[in-house]
């Protein structure tokens, strides 16, 4: 029983992440700088949350391995939806394998809280 409710709850959380948003120059001049703290990382200053964010990478397994997704290009989508939000942060970034995301049997999703100092 638990694991059926594990997997429904994968389905209905994974189901679909929207890409990169298209970034104005000033976004993009941005982008480069937007820090990333992973969940075990504290914020050594006082923030605003914005907004809960996630993105999710879906490039094909190198050489026929195991391992859908890619955890760096799914952090740029972050910080390209960051970016878009006037964010400098992005806290308690995480990053995990998820099945049936964007039409895709298996992809890296990572979440985090885009931040303003």
């Amino acid at each position: 029983m638990r694991i059926i409710a594990i997997f429904a709850s994968v389905i209905v959380l994974g189901g679909c992440v929207s890409g990169a948003p298209k970034l104005t120059a000033e976004q993009s001049e941005k982008l480069t700088k937007i820090e990333v703290l992973n969940s075990e990382q504290t914020a050594d200053k006082p923030y605003t949350v914005l907004k809960d964010i996630s993105a999710a990478d879906c490039s094909g397994a190198p050489y026929g391995g195991r391992v859908w997704g890619d955890a760096e290009n799914a952090i740029n989508t972050l910080k390209a939806k960051a970016a878009v939000l006037d964010a400098d942060a992005i806290i308690n970034t995480k990053c995990s394998a998820a099945p049936f995301v964007n039409n895709c049997w298996a992809a890296k999703v990572c979440s985090g809280t885009a931040v303003k100092w």
